[in-house]
């Protein structure tokens, strides 16, 4: 399918030359990088096996048309069409967005290129296009199956009409979708620094996660209101700011509604996409060359003036002072010192955790909002306090520490790791007690004061007993972890994926059980006081075993 894609596309040579683009050029780098794409294995594959095969396209194409079907539904679930196509373009709009920015990122920003295009003569408007249009190419397939369920639900409901003008508002939407993101980046890496436009891609990510998470609560309600209250666009007119709906306009215009704020809409939408196809490439697309070779560079380390003294703890940096206070050993500190470290400074460890931290505060809200729909806000919590519900989020926020466990031994670089095998370390569950220490300290002691602050107002004193117990119980959850399940050094092991889905399932079931018997009691407050004290007496009888153990399977990926 890209092939013939890609031979549409070639097509229109002078358009290509007239945006000022070296056409021979253009046409190698995407037929190269087509080549390229179709030879990669499946990803779930053995990397060693080294085959490809079209059946992870395949698979590709069943789970997007399953999205699709959700799209279908916003059609014949809504009467009013114009509504309902407008709906439908801005969550296809969004989708496509969440994509370009999660998985499509990567291409438009591949800085392998500084070895082989960039020493040649190509200039910026080229590479910067020829990356956009190869992103196009591999979300056509996306789009077929996303699209596919709704024209055929147009095609025997409405008009053959309908069906042409759908495909022609499809196409109008992926443009603005994929030059909405590609310009932003393009705008982005043009006017701010190299470090900071890196810091600004990995946020925009863990925002657009946030996003898809709170769209699929908010989604369902939305349009359940719509269907039940039969709105129309004109009682919902802030829908009118999106791009969606100025294409979504084009459907009562071509039926005979030619009122003045549809022709203006509908004008937006035909111009919108290709007034941002010349900003992409005549405004932005300058010094792309130079920035995407700054961008392979490694981030700025700092300079040995801003090394603080020892001498003076006042102005030791904060992990410093917070390692010294809780570790006994030189050894413990050390591997405190590397997580807090690495953990703030990298970024795919960052992209990957903070949006499942940042579930944790909207599982809170939707938990407070969903409980007694029809009580006021008083009652809500009235009846929050007297069920025991918001116990539940005190083992949600204990997830994070499976999440940070599973992440905090992988990297990207992961062959460095070679340092903690010729390094003098007597006694190596020191190192690995002072990371435990590390992770709880900086993931899940925030959760915990942000829990109580908030508990302790509305759910009174008697919440405190509730929070040391489940943070108790997570501490002996993190032990354990670390015996049975983390066998590597911090990260010192090459990024993966499913690779502990049973023993996720059996913690998540074990911590399931756990909360469930905690709601239970959690009325007999004496004995939560006793069950809470102890938990941590086991607690930190385990952490002194976690001390002296000696760590033999301790590894590191060489491959």
């Amino acid at each position: 399918m890209e092939k013939f894609i890609l031979k549409f596309i070639l097509l229109f040579r002078g358009v290509w030359k007239g945006l000022g683009i070296n056409y021979e050029q253009f046409k190698i780098i995407l037929e190269t990088k087509v080549i390229l794409e179709n030879r990669k294995p499946i990803s779930f594959r053995k990397r060693s096996s080294g085959k490809s095969s079209s059946s992870s396209s395949i698979l590709q194409f069943l789970l997007y048309l399953i999205f699709g079907l959700i799209f279908m539904v916003i059609i014949f679930s809504i009467p009013d069409r114009y509504l309902a196509v407008s709906i439908m373009l801005l969550s296809f709009i969004s989708m496509l967005s969440i994509t370009l920015v999660s998985d499509f990122s990567p291409i438009l920003l591949d800085t392998r290129d500084q070895y082989i295009i960039m020493p040649r003569p190509v200039n910026d408007k080229t590479l910067a296009i020829s990356r956009i249009t190869f992103i196009a190419i591999k979300l056509f397939n996306q789009v077929i199956a996303l699209t596919l369920p709704v024209l055929i639900y147009v095609l025997f409901n409405w008009d053959i009409v309908s069906v042409f003008l759908l495909c022609l508002q499809l196409i109008l939407s992926t443009l603005i979708a994929l030059i909405f993101v590609n310009g932003f980046y393009l705008i982005s890496i043009k006017y701010l620094p190299i470090q900071k436009f890196k810091d600004v891609i990995t946020y925009v990510q863990i925002g657009l996660s946030l996003v898809l998470f709170l769209s699929y609560y908010v989604g369902p309600n939305l349009i359940q209101s719509i269907v039940e209250s039969h709105l129309t666009m004109e009682q919902l007119r802030f829908l009118w700011i999106f791009p969606s709906t100025w294409i979504a306009s084009f459907q009562p215009l071509l039926f005979g509604n030619h009122n003045v704020h549809l022709v203006i809409l509908s004008t937006l939408g035909i111009l919108t996409p290709f007034a941002g196809i010349y900003a992409c490439t005549k405004l932005f697309s300058r010094g792309f060359n130079s920035k995407i070779a700054a961008l392979a560079s490694a981030d700025n380390l700092p300079s040995e003036s801003s090394q603080l003294p020892r001498d003076n703890p006042s102005k030791l940096p904060l992990y410093k002072r917070i390692s010294s206070s809780v570790c006994s050993s030189p050894v413990e500190e050390a591997g405190f010192g590397i997580v807090w470290l690495i953990s703030s400074k990298t970024r795919e460890f960052k992209q990957q955790l903070y949006p499942s931290l940042a579930y944790l505060p909207i599982y809170f809200v939707f938990l407070f909002l969903r409980t007694g729909d029809d009580l006021p806000i008083a009652g809500k919590i009235a009846k929050l306090r007297d069920s025991g519900l918001y116990i539940i989020m005190f083992y949600l926020s204990l997830l994070t520490i499976l999440t940070v466990f599973q992440l905090i031994t992988q990297s990207n670089k992961y062959k460095a790791a070679w340092v903690y095998h010729v390094t003098p370390i007597q006694k190596p569950g020191q190192l690995m007690t002072g990371v435990l220490k590390a992770c709880l300290i900086k993931y899940v002691l925030p959760f915990n004061i942000l829990f109580l602050s908030i508990c302790v107002p509305l759910f009174g004193l008697s919440s405190i007993n509730d929070l040391l117990l489940s943070s108790a119980v997570g501490g002996i959850e993190s032990i354990l972890i670390m015996l049975f399940i983390v066998k590597n050094y911090p990260f010192s092991k090459a990024s993966q994926s499913n690779s502990k889905a049973i023993n996720n399932l059996l913690i998540l079931g074990l911590l399931g059980i756990l909360g469930y018997l905690h709601k239970t009691i959690f009325h007999y407050e004496t004995l939560i006081w006793i069950l809470a004290g102890l938990a941590w007496v086991v607690f930190f009888f385990m952490l002194k075993y976690l001390q002296r153990e000696d760590w033999k399977g301790l590894a590191y990926d060489d491959n």
